[in-house]
């Protein structure tokens, strides 16, 4: 009995993260966003777009992308790209290729090529 009990006790390897999709980070509605703001992260540029359109076609691309939250959740600085999407003057989502939330993400080539692509429209 005493080994079947301290077998159950070992520890277990966590269960790999699982992908989701970037609209699974932030649950309201997307549509309503009328403003994104895209930092460059290596030059510190901002650039800010309202054009319903590009915003549209940007979010409907954006929010499929799917996401690896990083096992490895130590404490790390800087990011290629940010974004923050607002309604109105009121910042409803934001996040960098590299964490959303507290939650540090695995490197998405697509995350930050459609982050590169808006900024450099």
């Amino acid at each position: 009995m005493l080994i079947l009990s301290a077998t159950g006790c070992q520890n277990r390897p966590e269960a790999e993260p699982t992908p989701k999709p970037l609209a699974d980070f932030y649950q309201a509605d997307w549509d309503k966003m009328d403003r994104i703001e895209i930092r460059n992260g290596a030059t510190g540029e901002l650039k800010t777009f309202k054009e319903k359109e590009t915003l549209q076609k940007w979010i409907n691309e954006a929010r499929s992308i799917k996401i690896t939250p990083d096992p490895n959740q130590e404490k790390r600085k800087g990011f290629r790209y940010s974004a923050n999407l607002y309604e109105g003057d009121q910042l409803k989502f934001g996040f960098t290729d590299s964490q959303i939330g507290n939650v540090y993400i695995l490197p998405s080539e697509q995350l930050h090529n459609q982050l590169k692509s808006l900024f450099e429209s």
